[in-house]
């Protein structure tokens, strides 16, 4: 004597329990966040040099703008150029409160944004 199955036996698809969906899905979040954190700051922007973005030790002639209105200018108490030293956003080393360069970027501009944000 034979024992039929029935057909719907068959077409029944066998559920995944809810414990694997959450530890599989937890490991591929773990795995994403340490591939992140570890391949982010290769892509990390470089500084540019201050002759690309025609660098000067003076105002801007026509409209007086200088790195103090800039967005990408923070001060600092010591560097190159004393207490009139400050860091660049986009420029390599120190450059000075009243320098200027095309990278100038109002702060006070609605939507303005630091460089690398």
């Amino acid at each position: 004597m034979t024992i039929k199955k029935h057909e719907c036996d068959q077409s029944v698809p066998r559920l995944i329990p809810r414990r694997a969906v959450l530890t599989t899905g937890s490991k591929i979040l773990a795995g994403i966040a340490v591939y992140s954190c570890a391949v982010g700051p290769l892509f990390a922007k470089a500084k540019s040099a201050k002759e690309d973005f025609y660098f000067q030790e003076t105002p801007d002639e026509e409209t007086g703008r200088n790195c103090t209105g800039c967005i990408n200018f923070t001060p600092k108490s010591t560097g190159q150029y004393g207490a009139d030293s400050g860091d660049c956003a986009l420029l390599e080393g120190d450059v000075c409160t009243h320098c200027y360069c095309q990278g100038w970027t109002d702060k006070t501009a609605k939507g303005a944004k630091k460089a690398g944000t």
